[in-house]
């Protein structure tokens, strides 16, 4: 961590599991077992003063996590009993305890959520998605009425939205939430906002803490290289239109294949760091583009984030025959956010570039490219 802090990034720490005293023993995993919520917050309390910048050689945190994926019995144990979901219950307990523990300094960020896109393959009683989750979670019926008294404290509500297709697909079941579903999430959390069931010490923001697909190759059941690329770009994209203001990707490296599940790095992996070669996707994660007709007119749309997020003057240049020609500059806002409409042929490729730095996003097809089904993490379907 001190490293990565060294180099200008900034850590965001899940507590993915409470300590092993601070579950009884039980079949399931350790620190997942009905986790006491005061150990939990003492456990966290030493962590975040550990991290607050006052000890020597220790780097400063101020993104916290309370629990990774909790709407999965893999993780918090049990989801529920008979058919009576429990786990909202024991998840309020323990990010209250949470947040309590994270704010005994000064400047940190309380994060929820992390919860898993699709339903919940050992909870066969209950239809058990996501949105199920939250909506017992924040007080929150079909309606957005509120439905209890309950309150949570949280500044972030986090969620993966892992999809078994294109940037735009929903997920199979009704009750689960893949990319093309983050309107749903994005309103029932407005919802909860409205109702009060949420304590804040700021307007609650929605993040991406987890999202990805494998590519192909290594893996030979992933997205094919390309394609993986704009959906990146895409799926980027399409969680800025729904208030998704932080995205991190999973992972940094392939893993080796096939002895390992996942090869959805933004590197392919090298026998060593040195010799790691980036794909094309890490092109359209650092500097996100699109480009898309407008059948209505003679009209291309186009929206982009320049990389770090930095305001930049930024050239929009499309493809034909002879090369390539400039559509126009546009300016980004101060978070390096840009979009505009340019009168133009709706075909060809599209690409940016900041003017200071040539910053080159990839060339965007403004074909219609159709959608197609793949596992994001290769292999068998996550969801029917």
């Amino acid at each position: 961590m001190s490293l990565a802090v060294s180099r200008g990034l900034q850590p965001l720490v899940t507590v993915w599991s409470a300590p092993d005293w601070a579950t009884p023993r039980g079949n399931a995993l350790p620190g997942t077992l009905r986790p006491d919520p005061l150990e939990f917050h003492r456990f966290t309390r030493a962590l975040v003063r550990r991290y607050s910048g006052t000890y020597e050689g220790l780097p400063r945190v101020r993104l916290w996590m309370a629990w990774n994926e909790p709407n999965l019995h893999l993780y918090l144990y049990p989801q529920v009993e008979g058919t009576t979901p429990v786990s909202p219950g024991l998840y309020r307990e323990l990010v209250n305890q949470f947040a309590a523990a994270v704010r005994t300094v000064s400047g940190n960020v309380v994060i929820a959520g992390g919860t898993a896109p699709f339903r919940d393959l050992g909870v066969t009683n209950v239809a058990w998605g996501p949105l199920g989750f939250m909506r017992a979670l924040l007080c929150v019926a079909r309606t957005g009425a509120r439905t209890c008294s309950s309150r949570i404290d949280f500044d972030v509500w986090s969620h993966h939205p892992y999809t078994s297709g294109g940037p735009r697909r929903k997920a199979a079941l009704a009750d689960d939430a893949s990319l093309g579903d983050l309107a749903e999430v994005k309103a029932l959390l407005q919802a909860a906002v409205r109702n009060g069931t949420i304590r804040s010490r700021q307007p609650v923001r929605f993040w991406v803490t987890e999202f990805s697909w494998d590519s192909s190759p290594p893996d030979p059941y992933g997205v094919p290289i390309n394609l993986h690329a704009r959906w990146v770009a895409e799926a980027i994209f399409r969680m800025w239109q729904n208030g998704v203001s932080l995205t991190t990707w999973l992972m940094l490296r392939d893993e080796p294949f096939p002895q390992h599940p996942l090869q959805s790095g933004l590197y392919f992996r090298g026998p060593t760091f040195a010799e790691d070669a980036p794909k094309p996707a890490l092109s359209a994660f650092r500097f996100p583009f699109v480009a898309f007709p407008q059948h209505a007119k003679k009209r291309v749309f186009v929206w982009g984030r320049t990389p770090f997020g930095r305001a930049a003057t930024v050239l929009v240049e499309q493809q034909f025959r002879g090369g390539w020609k400039r559509l126009g500059v546009v300016r980004t806002d101060r978070h390096g956010i840009f979009q505009t409409r340019f009168s133009t042929s709706r075909t060809g490729f599209v690409r940016a570039r900041t003017l200071d730095r040539n910053e080159r996003a990839t060339p965007f097809s403004l074909a219609n490219v159709r959608d197609r089904r793949f596992n994001p993490f290769g292999g068998a379907p996550l969801e029917p």
